[in-house]
């Protein structure tokens, strides 16, 4: 009897276990962000890395962030008005990918910020944000006027 009830109580910590595991999961989608990023991508992260290192626009650009950009391997890279936004292969692949004349797309996306790094004091100041977890949520078309 008293090994049917120690079977009985390891069976409920592995539930109990299941549960709070599951529960600690759900709660971080309220930790997504919203953003807007330009269809024109991904781009490869050595090429913006190649861009900062090179782009007289970029002179004075924080060094340490740039070591932690190049320490984050093969990643693709959105752009945001304001920011490169960092993500692996399959988040990047959720992201439908436009090229047009006389217009641009802004896509709107969620996802969890892992990180966030500036390029420093920079002519055009923008931030690297490392992301996971994105959530596709449509795109809107904008004509260029005059074209």
């Amino acid at each position: 009897m008293n090994k049917s009830i120690i079977v009985i109580i390891i069976i409920l910590l592995a539930i109990l276990s299941l549960v709070l595991v599951y529960s600690f999961d759900e709660g971080d989608d309220s930790n997504k962000t919203s953003l807007t990023v330009s269809s024109e991508g991904p781009i490869p992260l050595s090429s913006i890395i190649q861009d900062i290192k090179t782009g007289d626009y970029y002179k004075g650009y924080d060094n340490e962030t740039l070591v932690w950009m190049e320490s984050l391997g093969n990643k693709q890279v959105f752009v945001a008005a304001d920011a490169f936004v960092v993500m692996d292969s399959w988040d990047a692949k959720k992201i439908p990918s436009q090229y047009v004349c006389d217009a641009y797309i802004d896509e709107f996306i969620e996802c969890k910020v892992l990180e966030n790094h500036s390029i420093g004091d920079v002519e055009y100041p923008k931030d690297v944000l490392l992301v996971k977890d994105v959530d596709y949520l449509g795109q809107e078309v904008h004509d260029l006027q005059g074209s």
